[in-house]
């Protein structure tokens, strides 16, 4: 059992550094807009080639949007490949999780109760 526990500890470790080793890329204009993200989602490089500054400014700015968008959907692509490959259900139970929302609503709820009468 301990060393089954162990594994699995070796397993998800091993996922992290994967997941944190996720970089997502998206390009647009014709491989003339280059977005990079890391991991997170975050945005953490552009490159434009210098012919699309000719691009009147509503074109660049839409063709930049569609290049970000590819770039984060390509991370999270890659994030669920990855978690997929482990076998770890991530389907969410609805019902449990309004549950959970309910109780710590109504604890803020007796909380904030709690601190007027104070």
């Amino acid at each position: 059992m301990a060393k089954e526990a162990e594994q699995a500890m070796r397993r998800l470790a091993d996922l992290q550094g994967q997941l944190e080793a996720v970089r997502g890329t998206g390009t647009a204009a014709g491989g003339q807009i280059v977005v990079g993200a890391d991991s997170s989602g975050r945005i953490d490089s552009i490159e434009l080639n210098p012919r699309v500054m000719r691009m009147p400014s509503q074109d660049l700015a839409e063709a930049l949007l569609r290049a970000v968008n590819a770039a984060q959907d390509d991370c999270l692509r890659q994030t669920r490949d990855l978690v997929a490959q482990t076998g770890v259900d991530t389907s969410v139970d609805e019902a449990a999780f309004e549950a959970m929302e309910r109780r710590l609503t109504d604890a803020h709820a007796a909380f904030m109760r709690t601190m007027e009468g104070h």
